[in-house]
């Protein structure tokens, strides 16, 4: 049951934190590919 909660509060926390650095991070990733993409061709 411990590793069970534990599991649970890590989870919550992990999913309150994705949100804002998944969109910094995809918005920073596009913008570099779109800049390489142009680069090369």
């Amino acid at each position: 049951m411990g590793k069970k909660h534990r599991n649970r509060i890590n989870g919550q926390k992990k999913n309150n934190h994705i949100p804002e650095d998944e969109i910094i991070a995809e918005q920073e990733a596009h913008g570099k590919e779109y800049s390489a993409n142009k680069r090369k061709k």
